[in-house]
């Protein structure tokens, strides 16, 4: 296998059977450009990191949904402010903000379809 192969990103991809709930939690609350709906898959760009993604996938096959095993980790410039967005929209905030002893701050919310998205800031 040759060396100088190397991942460019790693792209979550969460199904869905509500994209518009997932626009709105995306764009909404995570800030985050939509930079492709073709319909039945959305993809959502950091506005500051273009290469950090998430694909929203529509649940075409009507299966019960299990996202509530993904779980992602997104670290954030502002973690209270983010917070204090998150109970302004009332959102499901599952896990309470935190300092953590290995040196974060952080909640966990849950996403319209499910998955656990932790939102952390590192403390300074």
């Amino acid at each position: 296998m040759k060396e100088d192969i190397f991942i460019n990103r790693i792209v979550p991809n969460i199904y869905s059977d509500d994209l518009e709930q997932s626009k709105a939690f995306y764009r909404g609350f995570l800030n985050m450009d939509m930079i492709m709906d073709r319909g039945w898959v959305l993809t959502f760009a950091s506005r500051t990191n273009p290469t950090a993604q998430i694909n929203v996938l529509e649940n075409q096959k009507k299966e019960v949904l299990h996202n509530e095993r993904i779980f992602l980790s997104i670290e954030v410039s502002d973690v209270n402010g983010m917070h204090k967005k998150a109970k302004e929209l009332k959102l499901d905030v599952v896990y309470p903000i935190t300092n953590e002893p290995w040196g974060v701050r952080r909640f966990f919310v849950k996403d319209p379809n499910g998955a656990t998205i932790n939102l952390l800031s590192h403390n300074s």
